[in-house]
Protein backbone atom coordinates (compact mmCIF):
# COMPACT_ATOMS: atom_id res chain seq x y z
CA UNK A 1 0.00 0.00 0.00
CA UNK A 2 2.73 2.22 0.78
CA UNK A 3 4.23 2.02 -2.97
CA UNK A 4 0.87 3.48 -4.15
CA UNK A 5 1.78 7.00 -2.66
CA UNK A 6 5.35 7.02 -3.03
CA UNK A 7 4.96 9.17 -6.24
CA UNK A 8 3.01 11.72 -4.10
CA UNK A 9 5.36 14.47 -2.96
CA UNK A 10 3.26 15.88 -0.43
CA UNK A 11 -0.52 15.63 1.31
CA UNK A 12 -2.32 19.11 2.25
CA UNK A 13 -5.22 18.94 4.81
CA UNK A 14 -7.89 21.18 2.65
CA UNK A 15 -10.74 20.23 5.10
CA UNK A 16 -10.95 19.05 8.60
CA UNK A 17 -7.51 20.46 10.77
CA UNK A 18 -9.30 21.27 13.71
CA UNK A 19 -9.98 17.43 13.88
CA UNK A 20 -6.73 16.76 12.98
CA UNK A 21 -5.05 19.38 15.23
CA UNK A 22 -7.43 17.29 17.84
CA UNK A 23 -5.99 14.15 16.91
CA UNK A 24 -2.66 15.36 17.52
CA UNK A 25 -3.37 16.42 20.94
CA UNK A 26 -5.24 13.04 21.89
CA UNK A 27 -2.45 11.49 21.04
CA UNK A 28 0.09 13.48 22.72
CA UNK A 29 -1.83 13.40 26.40
CA UNK A 30 -2.05 9.83 25.80
CA UNK A 31 1.65 9.76 25.61
CA UNK A 32 2.38 11.91 28.89
CA UNK A 33 0.52 10.21 30.32
CA UNK A 34 1.55 6.19 29.51
CA UNK A 35 -1.59 5.71 27.53
CA UNK A 36 -0.14 5.73 24.38
CA UNK A 37 -1.06 2.90 21.63
CA UNK A 38 -0.54 2.47 18.31
CA UNK A 39 -3.79 3.36 17.01
CA UNK A 40 -3.64 6.47 19.11
CA UNK A 41 -1.17 7.46 17.12
CA UNK A 42 -3.54 7.30 13.90
CA UNK A 43 -6.18 9.09 12.12
CA UNK A 44 -8.66 8.61 9.83
CA UNK A 45 -8.58 10.47 6.36
CA UNK A 46 -10.07 10.72 3.13
CA UNK A 47 -7.21 11.57 -0.03
CA UNK A 48 -8.24 13.07 -2.96
CA UNK A 49 -5.87 14.38 -5.67
CA UNK A 50 -5.71 18.00 -6.36
CA UNK A 51 -7.18 17.60 -9.62
CA UNK A 52 -9.81 16.55 -8.54
CA UNK A 53 -10.95 18.94 -5.56
CA UNK A 54 -13.33 22.12 -6.42
CA UNK A 55 -13.36 24.88 -4.71
CA UNK A 56 -15.97 27.59 -4.73
CA UNK A 57 -15.94 30.78 -3.15
CA UNK A 58 -17.40 31.50 0.46
CA UNK A 59 -19.95 34.39 0.36
CA UNK A 60 -20.42 36.95 2.76
CA UNK A 61 -23.63 38.07 4.46
CA UNK A 62 -23.85 41.40 6.12
CA UNK A 63 -26.86 42.71 8.43
CA UNK A 64 -26.31 46.38 7.27
CA UNK A 65 -24.56 49.21 5.98
CA UNK A 66 -23.71 51.01 8.94
CA UNK A 67 -23.81 54.97 8.16
CA UNK A 68 -23.86 54.41 4.24
CA UNK A 69 -26.83 54.58 1.93
CA UNK A 70 -26.44 51.95 -1.43
CA UNK A 71 -25.82 55.57 -3.33
CA UNK A 72 -22.98 56.45 -0.28
CA UNK A 73 -21.01 52.91 -0.61
CA UNK A 74 -20.90 52.39 -4.25
CA UNK A 75 -19.73 56.40 -4.61
CA UNK A 76 -17.13 55.11 -1.63
CA UNK A 77 -16.23 51.94 -3.27
CA UNK A 78 -15.40 54.78 -6.62
CA UNK A 79 -13.50 56.99 -4.49
CA UNK A 80 -11.28 54.18 -3.40
CA UNK A 81 -10.31 52.72 -6.99
CA UNK A 82 -12.72 50.23 -7.33
CA UNK A 83 -15.04 49.86 -10.90
CA UNK A 84 -18.73 49.03 -10.00
CA UNK A 85 -21.09 48.05 -12.31
CA UNK A 86 -24.78 46.67 -12.10
CA UNK A 87 -24.03 43.28 -13.47
CA UNK A 88 -27.56 42.42 -15.17
CA UNK A 89 -28.89 39.46 -15.33
CA UNK A 90 -27.43 36.57 -12.93
CA UNK A 91 -28.67 32.91 -13.09
CA UNK A 92 -29.41 32.10 -9.85
CA UNK A 93 -29.32 28.27 -9.78
CA UNK A 94 -25.74 28.83 -10.24
CA UNK A 95 -22.84 28.87 -7.91
CA UNK A 96 -20.89 31.66 -8.78
CA UNK A 97 -21.40 34.62 -11.32
CA UNK A 98 -19.17 34.91 -14.39
CA UNK A 99 -17.22 37.92 -14.04
CA UNK A 100 -17.67 40.95 -16.64
CA UNK A 101 -14.55 42.15 -16.51
CA UNK A 102 -11.64 40.73 -18.71
CA UNK A 103 -8.41 41.85 -18.24
CA UNK A 104 -4.79 39.68 -19.05
CA UNK A 105 -3.43 41.04 -15.54
CA UNK A 106 -4.95 39.94 -12.13
CA UNK A 107 -7.91 41.39 -10.94
CA UNK A 108 -9.78 41.67 -8.03
CA UNK A 109 -13.39 40.44 -8.52
CA UNK A 110 -16.97 39.98 -5.88
CA UNK A 111 -20.23 40.58 -6.38
CA UNK A 112 -22.27 42.38 -4.04
CA UNK A 113 -26.26 42.20 -4.10
CA UNK A 114 -28.15 44.92 -2.28
CA UNK A 115 -31.76 46.50 -2.59
CA UNK A 116 -32.68 43.59 -5.86
CA UNK A 117 -29.51 44.37 -7.54
CA UNK A 118 -25.99 42.47 -8.99
CA UNK A 119 -23.20 44.68 -9.16
CA UNK A 120 -19.97 43.71 -10.28
CA UNK A 121 -17.03 45.28 -7.77
CA UNK A 122 -13.23 45.01 -9.40
CA UNK A 123 -10.12 46.67 -9.05
CA UNK A 124 -6.36 45.48 -10.44
CA UNK A 125 -4.16 43.42 -7.82
CA UNK A 126 -1.75 45.86 -6.56
CA UNK A 127 1.21 43.48 -5.59
CA UNK A 128 0.26 39.71 -7.09
CA UNK A 129 3.62 38.69 -4.95
CA UNK A 130 1.95 39.07 -1.84
CA UNK A 131 -0.26 35.36 -1.88
CA UNK A 132 -2.58 36.00 1.20
CA UNK A 133 -2.58 39.77 0.74
CA UNK A 134 -4.05 39.62 -2.84
CA UNK A 135 -6.79 36.94 -2.08
CA UNK A 136 -10.16 38.29 -2.73
CA UNK A 137 -11.39 37.97 0.64
CA UNK A 138 -8.29 39.87 2.28
CA UNK A 139 -9.05 42.97 0.16
CA UNK A 140 -12.90 42.76 0.99
CA UNK A 141 -12.38 42.23 4.72
CA UNK A 142 -9.30 45.02 4.82
CA UNK A 143 -10.82 47.93 2.93
CA UNK A 144 -14.97 46.96 2.64
CA UNK A 145 -15.81 45.44 5.70
CA UNK A 146 -13.52 46.37 8.03
CA UNK A 147 -12.37 49.66 6.26
CA UNK A 148 -15.78 50.98 5.59
CA UNK A 149 -18.35 48.83 7.50
CA UNK A 150 -16.18 48.94 10.81
CA UNK A 151 -16.74 45.33 10.83
CA UNK A 152 -13.05 44.15 12.44
CA UNK A 153 -13.65 40.69 13.93
CA UNK A 154 -14.21 38.59 10.74
CA UNK A 155 -15.15 35.70 13.34
CA UNK A 156 -17.20 37.40 16.05
CA UNK A 157 -18.33 40.49 14.70
CA UNK A 158 -22.53 39.77 14.40
CA UNK A 159 -23.21 41.73 11.51
CA UNK A 160 -21.19 39.32 9.46
CA UNK A 161 -22.60 36.10 8.36
CA UNK A 162 -21.26 33.03 5.90
CA UNK A 163 -22.70 31.03 3.10
CA UNK A 164 -20.89 28.22 2.05
CA UNK A 165 -20.21 28.43 -1.29
CA UNK A 166 -22.18 25.35 -2.47
CA UNK A 167 -25.17 27.03 -2.45
CA UNK A 168 -27.21 28.51 -5.29
CA UNK A 169 -27.24 32.30 -5.62
CA UNK A 170 -31.06 32.57 -5.31
CA UNK A 171 -30.00 31.65 -1.15
CA UNK A 172 -28.03 34.64 -1.06
CA UNK A 173 -30.82 36.90 -2.68
CA UNK A 174 -33.56 35.18 -0.71
CA UNK A 175 -32.00 36.60 2.59
CA UNK A 176 -31.60 40.04 1.24
CA UNK A 177 -34.85 40.51 -0.29
CA UNK A 178 -36.45 39.50 3.12
CA UNK A 179 -34.60 42.35 5.13
CA UNK A 180 -32.45 39.73 6.84
CA UNK A 181 -29.30 41.12 5.32
CA UNK A 182 -28.94 44.58 3.55
CA UNK A 183 -25.40 43.00 1.70
CA UNK A 184 -24.41 39.44 -0.28
CA UNK A 185 -20.96 39.22 -1.49
CA UNK A 186 -20.61 36.06 -3.43
CA UNK A 187 -17.09 35.38 -3.75
CA UNK A 188 -14.97 33.87 -7.02
CA UNK A 189 -13.08 30.13 -6.36
CA UNK A 190 -9.68 30.60 -5.08
CA UNK A 191 -7.63 28.51 -7.33
CA UNK A 192 -6.50 25.40 -6.26
CA UNK A 193 -3.09 26.15 -6.82
CA UNK A 194 -3.16 29.25 -4.96
CA UNK A 195 -4.13 27.51 -1.55
CA UNK A 196 -0.83 24.82 -2.20
CA UNK A 197 1.57 27.80 -2.85
CA UNK A 198 0.51 29.60 0.37
CA UNK A 199 0.45 26.23 2.29
CA UNK A 200 3.77 25.43 1.11
CA UNK A 201 5.32 29.08 2.05
CA UNK A 202 3.61 27.98 5.83
CA UNK A 203 0.64 31.16 5.22
CA UNK A 204 -2.91 30.53 6.68
CA UNK A 205 -5.39 31.96 4.68
CA UNK A 206 -8.14 34.04 6.12
CA UNK A 207 -11.09 32.60 7.43
CA UNK A 208 -13.82 31.24 5.48
CA UNK A 209 -11.59 31.69 2.25
CA UNK A 210 -12.43 28.39 0.85
CA UNK A 211 -15.14 25.62 0.49
CA UNK A 212 -13.72 22.27 -0.86
CA UNK A 213 -15.73 19.82 -2.90
CA UNK A 214 -16.29 16.30 -2.58
CA UNK A 215 -17.38 16.26 1.07
CA UNK A 216 -17.98 13.54 2.30
CA UNK A 217 -21.58 11.89 3.25
CA UNK A 218 -22.59 11.96 6.72
CA UNK A 219 -22.36 9.04 8.92
CA UNK A 220 -20.91 7.10 12.05
CA UNK A 221 -17.06 5.85 11.79
CA UNK A 222 -15.41 4.26 14.53
CA UNK A 223 -11.74 4.29 15.14
CA UNK A 224 -10.75 2.36 18.55
CA UNK A 225 -7.70 3.74 19.81
CA UNK A 226 -7.59 1.44 23.03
Amino acid sequence: MESLFSAVPEVYIADGHHRAKSAVNVAERRRNEGRFTEEAGKFMVVLFAHDRVRIHGYSRLVTDLGEYTLPGLIGSLLDSGWDVRPYGKVDTTGYQITPIVDSDEPVHVMHFYMQGTWYEVSRPVADPSDLIGSLDVSVLQKEVLEGMLGISDPRGDPRLHYMGGAKPLSALEKLVDSGEYALAVAMQPVRVETVLAIADADGVMPPKSTWFEPKLLSGLVIHTID
